[in-house]
């Protein structure tokens, strides 16, 4: 065993030797060599993972890619919580995700700063499927930028040899559920009263992206007030604009039905086009309270619902009520995908002209998009139809 692990280290000092000075050897001393030798070795034992990940998230923050650096800073707290607050990377190996794994597996008591600077004590629900595979794709995209940040390829004198996800299986995630509601709920959701401020921030929020067709709340927070002009809002989805060449814009005409709650959150200093921006501190937050006004919402929604289900007396009737019944775990961001669902089943419409209409890229057509103009007149046709489906009566 000893002279095993003897030979392992000779042969790491002699791939040193080989890829840093080749025929030049016979320029060095035996001292240089070892020297040589230790600097190299050095090189590598002084990447403290947990730093260089945060320095990472600090560009993405830089760069504009806040929720892609949230996430990212969430999977190194966890990996912190496991690990402490330094992690060498050669440390991080295959066994050592699989440990980190069986870590987000378990239930865990973890410590938070809070927005006063009080550390907060609560405990976390072991991660499914879905979330392993979310935190190791996070773990493995700053593993790669380490690898490109410190290793020439050029040279070919690598300061990081291994890759830990040669032998480390990231586990797929769960099949992704359809998160789409009803038409039918989404008129009740409209027609909800007023109650709690919450939740009334929620129905109005949700029914306001409705109408701007599935305009989401980080772009809704921070939309500036010049983005609306000439009975339009023209601004740059802040999801993909970085990532695209058109910067991810869109222009949504504004219907009547849209200009009673833009009015309602409009801002008064004209600084941005709402105001939410002057009732929580940042995106994420105001994303976070619509969420939680949401559950409210479906609760009623849900009410109403089963009420419908007791006083039916068909029972195939009961079972066709009871898809209605809205998941618990469903968020205000379902208004895209409802929105996406009825105009292809319900409205016929092309799913080329729904990707106009979601402002996403289709890559079968990609080329074609290079000579193309956006038309967005076929947004205000669809959103049209869409809006004249929803106030339908009778139907």
């Amino acid at each position: 065993t000893l002279l095993k692990l003897l030979l392992e280290k000779i042969e790491d000092c002699e791939d040193i030797i080989v890829r840093g000075l080749g025929n030049d050897m016979s320029n060095y001393s035996a001292k240089d060599i070892v020297e040589f030798i230790k600097k190299k070795q050095n090189e590598v034992s002084c990447i403290d993972f947990i730093a260089f990940a945060k320095k990472h998230v600090a560009k993405l923050f830089e760069a504009g890619r806040e929720k892609r650096a949230k996430h990212i800073q969430t999977t190194i707290n966890a990996l912190v919580d496991f690990s402490g607050q330094e992690l060498n990377i050669v440390k991080v190996t295959s066994k050592f995700l699989e440990k980190f794994e069986e870590f987000l597996r378990s239930e865990r008591t973890i410590v938070r700063v809070n927005q006063f600077g009080r550390e907060v004590t609560t405990k976390r629900k072991p991660l499914t499927d879905t979330g392993i595979h979310d935190y190791m794709a996070d773990i493995r995209a700053v593993f790669n930028e380490a690898i490109d940040f410190y290793n020439d390829d050029e040279l070919g004198d690598p300061v990081i040899k291994h890759y830990p996800f040669r032998k480390f299986e990231v586990v797929k995630p769960n099949p992704l559920k359809k998160r789409n509601i009803y038409l039918e709920n989404i008129r009740k959701i409209m027609n909800l009263e007023n109650g709690l401020r919450r939740k009334e921030l929620a129905r109005d929020v949700f029914m306001l992206s409705f109408f701007l067709v599935g305009m989401n709340t980080v772009d809704m927070f921070n939309v500036p007030y010049s983005s609306r002009k000439n009975g339009r809002i023209t601004y740059q989805r802040s999801k993909t604009k970085n990532r695209r060449e058109d910067n991810a814009e869109i222009s949504i005409k504004i219907e009547p039905e849209a200009e009673r709650l833009i009015k309602k959150y409009a801002d008064p200093d004209k600084v941005r086009l709402f105001s939410f921006y002057k009732l929580y501190s940042d995106s994420s937050t105001f994303n976070g309270a619509v969420n939680k006004g949401f559950k409210r919402v479906l609760q009623e929604v849900n009410q109403s619902v089963e009420r419908e289900i007791k006083e039916t007396v068909s029972k195939q009737e009961k079972e066709e009520l009871t898809k209605f019944l809205i998941p618990e775990d469903t968020r205000a961001y379902s208004v895209r995908h409802s929105w996406a669902t009825i105009a292809r089943n319900m409205l016929n419409i092309s799913k080329d002209d729904i990707d106009l209409c979601l402002n996403h890229v289709n890559e079968a057509h990609k080329m074609a998009d290079v000579y193309i103009d956006k038309d967005f007149t076929r947004i205000d046709q669809a959103n049209r139809r869409m809006l004249d489906l929803l106030f339908q009566t009778g139907d």
